[in-house]
């Protein structure tokens, strides 16, 4: 039994930095994202790559423009 908010899954918001830069998002089904409201799919890069982290892991995003490193910082 993990605690609540221990690892991020679907319905976590989890905020994070990249580089010099906080942003904050709540992962959601596929159905419900909206990337302009930081509501971001389990299932798209980003969102898959923070699922099962925890606070201080790395989440590494492959892009067209370079990989981005986000540091976990809080999950609720």
């Amino acid at each position: 039994q993990k605690a609540e908010g221990d690892t991020v899954s679907v319905g976590s918001t989890v905020t994070a930095k990249k580089a010099d830069k906080t942003v904050t998002y709540m992962i959601v089904g596929s159905s419900e994202a909206r990337p302009e409201e930081n509501k971001i799919s389990n299932e798209s890069p980003l969102g898959s790559a923070f699922l099962g982290k925890r606070v201080g892991d790395e989440a590494v995003v492959e892009a067209p423009t370079g990989t981005n490193t986000y540091t976990i910082t809080k999950i609720e």
